[in-house]
């Protein structure tokens, strides 16, 4: 079991970035979940195609893409096509970019036994869980629960990483059961009532629309700060012309 201490321990730093789960279990929408489940997957999948320490890494990401096309077809194909996965990805990318030290090492950054942590599937699964649930505790947002793919993705990657030789697929995928897990809770009810998984790509375009305005705010800005200063330097040239006290 991961102790209240572990789980903590990562709390403390990504409360600076996306705020703070005890476990509410709700009546969630099969879709939200097994949409969520594929999404996780999907989201490792990628997490470890970045990898440059997996040595097994081509032969973990045919076998993802075989478990997520024989498990999650339908839903993994609908998270493409929506541009849910490209949202999320975006969303993560952009928390990553915020602290990155955040999402690095979170095995090691949550517990005494990292490495006793990334070789068991169970222990991996509990603590993804646990700090999903520490995340999504209250005032869930978008960025929340991209924070908590965030995390699972580092803790698949990482167990990737610490094999010694092929990592059992049941590792690497035990975050995406805590995702599972999370979603029967209260953050699959948020999610369900924002517009289902489609609301975080109405996020990321709100984002964008609000980062366009604020970019055309500053471009106006910067000209109008332009004109006065050139008006006032053709008024200075203008005053410091013989003609212009000739006529006076």
């Amino acid at each position: 079991m991961v102790s209240s201490a572990a789980a903590a321990a990562v709390s403390r730093r990504l409360s600076a970035t996306i705020g703070w789960c005890l476990a509410t279990p709700t009546q969630v929408k099969p879709q939200i979940v097994r949409q969520g489940r594929a999404l996780c997957l999907q989201y490792i999948k990628a997490q470890i195609k970045r990898s440059s320490m997996c040595s097994k890494k081509q032969i973990v990401i045919k076998r993802l893409q075989r478990m997520v096309e024989t498990e999650c077809g339908e839903e993994a194909t609908n998270n493409i096509e929506t541009g849910v996965f490209a949202a999320l990805r975006a969303l993560s990318a952009a928390l990553e970019r915020k602290r990155p030290d955040t999402f690095r090492h979170v095995a090691r950054q949550a517990t005494r036994a990292p490495s006793t942590m990334l070789r068991s599937d169970t222990a991996l699964a509990e603590l993804a869980l646990a700090l999903a649930r520490r995340i999504t505790r209250e005032n869930i947002t978008w960025s929340k629960i991209a924070a908590v793919f965030c995390v699972c993705g580092a803790l698949a990657k990482e167990a990737a990483e610490a094999a010694i030789g092929e990592p059992a697929l049941e590792l690497v995928t035990s975050p995406a059961a805590a995702i599972a897990d999370l979603l029967h809770e209260e953050p699959g009810s948020w999610i369900a009532t924002h517009g289902g998984w489609n609301g975080i790509v109405e996020r990321l375009r709100a984002s964008e629309r609000d980062q366009h305005s604020e970019k055309t705010l500053r471009v106006m800005v910067s000209f109008f700060v332009v004109a006065c200063f050139s008006l006032l330097v053709l008024r200075w040239v203008l005053h410091a012309h013989p003609a212009y006290h000739e006529h006076l």
